[in-house]
This record gives structure tokens, C-alpha cells and sequence, in this order.
């Protein structure tokens, strides 16, 4: 199975482009399972009270194919770049800011593009 860090806006992004989950993950880690931290189950719980249900974020399906790790305090992105580095595993994220700490830690992105695929970009 592959293990994906999720970043708020790479879910939904992900989501928002109507990809296969499954079909477009595997192809670039295998039968995903998701690594979420809980700062960032908060940030997406808010997005998703924020949408309608024909606008649904699929918080439902992310946390029954997840697992919830625990975080220390600090900022999301902090914890995200850390936890990444320390498992070696990719983040999925649509974040300049973030992809650019990445690549600059040698931390593996998966990243939506143009809204129509998934793109993984290996760490230096």
C-alpha cells in the first residue's frame, strides 16, 4: 500500500478535479492509504461546513481510508514537511509555498494538475 500525506488543499484539489482516487493514486504509489494529522482534519472539516452537499469534499471517504497520526504543536505546514521527511513518504499538495519546502528537504510531492491529473515530482 502507499502511504500519502494529505495537505488540506491537495485533497481538495483532488477532489475538486473529479479524478479517480483510487485509479490516479495507484498509478503513482500503489493502493493508496491516506496519513492525516489532525490539524488537518480541522482544516478541511471547515472547508467542508462551508460547501453544500453537491459541493462535498469527501471527508467521509478520507477518514475511513486514513490513518490519524498525532502531531505535535506548530504550524501545519511545519508538522506536514516533518512528517513527510521522517517516513519518506509523499505529500500531496497543491501549496507553492509547501511544494517549494519540499523540494528544498528532498520530501516527494503528488500534485493535481490542471485539474485533470495527478502528477508525482521526486525530491532532488
Amino acid at each position: 500500500m502507499g502511504d500519502v500525506l494529505i495537505d488540506a488543499c491537495g485533497w481538495v484539489a483532488l477532489i475538486d478535479a473529479g479524478l479517480n482516487i483510487d485509479s490516479a493514486l495507484s498509478s503513482i504509489v500503489g493502493p493508496p492509504h491516506f496519513i492525516l494529522l489532525p490539524s488537518v482534519l480541522e482544516e478541511l472539516s471547515a472547508i467542508q461546513e462551508q460547501r453544500n452537499l453537491r459541493n462535498t469534499i469527501m471527508l467521509e471517504l478520507l477518514l475511513q481510508r486514513s490513518t490519524l497520526i498525532e502531531e505535535k504543536s506548530g504550524h501545519t505546514d511545519d508538522l506536514l514537511l516533518h512528517h513527510a521527511k521522517e517516513y519518506d513518504i509523499p505529500l500531496l499538495t497543491v501549496d507553492a509555498h509547501l511544494k517549494r519546502r519540499c523540494f528544498e528537504s528532498s520530501v516527494d510531492v503528488i500534485e493535481v494538475m490542471n485539474r485533470k491529473k495527478l502528477r508525482l515530482i521526486a525530491s532532488l
